[in-house]
C-alpha cells in the first residue's frame, strides 16, 4: 500500500481527490534519460504526456519525422477526446471526481493520468505494476481502466504508430 493512501478515507469533511505517483520510473533504457532535465516521469507525463511517452520507450526528438510526430498527437488528442465524453457521462463515476470534471483545467490532468496510467500498465510487467503504476483515489470508472478497449486500443495505436509495439505487454497482440 502507498504510505499516502492512508489519507484517503481519514478527512475530515469533503472527501480528497488523490493522483498519487509511482514508486519508481520505467524507462527502455534508463542510461538515455536525463531525469534531472524533465523531472519526475509522472509529473513529465501529466505536463507532456507524448514527449514522456516517447522518452519513455527511449525515442528521441531528433529521430522522429515531425508528420509522424503530428500523426501521433492527433492520435493522443482523439484518445482523450473520446476518454473525456466517457468520463463526464459515467455513471459510475465518485463525487469527488464529479464534482471536479467541469475545471477544464483539472479533466486535462485527470485525461493525461489515464494515460499515464495505461501507458505505464502495458509497459510493466504485470507483477511490477505496484511500483511502477500510478494510482487514484477514489477509483476511476472501468470504463477508462487502462484493459478497457477504449484505453487499450488508443495505447496499442500510439506504440504501433512509432513501432515499438514491443516495448509492451499487451494481451492480445
Amino acid at each position: 500500500m502507498h504510505s499516502r493512501q492512508v489519507l484517503h478515507g481519514a478527512e475530515r469533511g469533503e472527501a480528497a481527490a488523490l493522483l498519487l505517483s509511482p514508486m519508481r520510473p520505467a524507462f527502455k533504457n534508463l542510461s538515455d534519460v536525463d531525469i534531472s532535465k524533465n523531472g519526475s516521469q509522472f509529473t513529465f507525463f501529466l505536463t507532456a504526456p507524448l514527449p514522456a511517452f516517447c522518452q519513455m520507450v527511449g525515442l528521441h526528438s531528433s529521430d522522429i519525422n515531425a508528420d509522424v510526430y503530428n500523426d501521433a498527437e492527433n492520435i493522443l488528442s482523439t484518445a482523450f477526446s473520446e476518454w473525456e465524453v466517457i468520463l463526464c457521462t459515467s455513471t459510475s463515476v465518485n463525487i469527488v471526481w464529479a464534482q471536479v470534471l467541469n475545471d477544464p483545467f483539472i479533466r486535462r490532468l485527470i485525461l493525461r493520468f489515464i494515460f499515464c496510467r495505461s501507458v505505464l500498465s502495458f509497459f510493466c510487467l504485470p507483477e511490477d505494476s505496484d511500483q511502477y503504476v500510478p494510482v487514484c483515489l477514489p477509483h476511476l470508472p472501468s470504463s477508462i481502466l487502462p484493459k478497457s478497449e477504449v484505453v487499450q486500443s488508443f495505447v496499442l495505436r500510439l506504440a504501433k504508430h512509432f513501432n515499438v509495439a514491443d516495448c509492451f505487454h499487451f494481451n492480445d497482440t
